[in-house]
């Protein structure tokens, strides 16, 4: 079983399967860690963007991602990931209330018993003995860290965004043939749709996945939808620069066979030197 994003009420929780019966813990500690890949691949958007945005510069900044340099930029996602694995581990482990509150969706729905799984998530609402409900400021804590990370890569995303797209349209107004000017459009067009493909497959299902419950708003479907989108973000990232930009769009449909190279024309040229 793959690992469940589930939403509900007050709750959401990501959800795995004990494989390890005797060693339940094991499975714990690798759905933990596993979050925290979450944290690298929002970081490694962040690292993406300025390495396209100093490669654009042309001003020899991409010395920085070079030697010692580049095991930096390496260090960044690692490091996010540990922290977002972390705050996970700390903030969001399983309790009695939580899963007293899933039990009976989980058996209903997914025909999962508790005991029969592993799950990190908060129950935003716990109910007291006599009855009063308090909100669950230990998990929000946890949700506010995974919130940061994810606006601060947001707002990098964006800023990086910002800058590159202003550098294309320098570029294609300093485009010296109509060929330069051509590919520096599509870059532009394909520079757009990655933006937009992160923020809205990765980012927004997130949010919306982590604080909707914190409003009695969770429902099973945002839980599908955010697994459905986070699944599809990989597969679409590299298809704008695969199917905007020329060269690479006609060589994918040369490689399918939906169109045939076209005759090569061979010229000699012969030069002549003046004494």
């Amino acid at each position: 079983m793959n690992p469940l994003l589930l939403s509900f009420g007050d709750c959401f929780q990501v959800i795995s399967k004990i494989r390890f019966t005797s060693y339940p813990w094991i499975d714990g500690y690798f759905l933990d860690w596993g979050c925290g890949f979450c944290g690298i691949i929002m970081s490694m958007f962040v690292v993406h963007f300025v390495f396209r945005f100093f490669a654009l510069q042309r001003r020899g900044n991409l010395k920085y991602f070079e030697g010692w340099y580049f095991l930096c930029w390496l260090a960044i996602p690692i490091c996010l990931g540990i922290l977002w694995a972390a705050a996970v581990q700390t903030f969001l482990h399983g309790d009695s209330e939580s899963s007293e509150y899933m039990r009976e969706t989980l058996l209903e729905n997914y025909n999962l018993n508790i005991s029969d799984i592993v799950y990190v998530g908060v129950l935003y609402h716990k109910k007291l003995a006599d009855g009063t409900t308090i909100l669950n400021y230990h998990g929000i804590q946890g949700v506010c860290i995974l919130g940061a990370i994810m606006n601060i890569c947001f707002i990098l995303i964006i800023y990086f965004g910002v800058l590159t797209y202003q550098r294309i349209k320098q570029l294609i107004m300093e485009g010296r043939s109509e060929y330069t000017r051509k590919l520096q459009k599509q870059l532009y067009q394909a520079l757009v749709i990655q933006t937009i493909i992160p923020v809205f497959f990765m980012i927004v299902p997130l949010t919306i996945y982590f604080f909707s419950p914190l409003f009695h708003l969770g429902h099973p479907i945002i839980g599908d939808l955010a697994t459905f989108s986070c699944a599809m973000y990989p597969v679409l990232d590299p298809l704008p620069v695969m199917f905007v930009i020329d060269n690479y769009r006609l060589a994918i449909l040369e490689g399918i066979g939906c169109i045939k190279r076209q005759g090569e024309v061979n010229v000699n040229v012969t030069s002549t030197s003046a004494i």
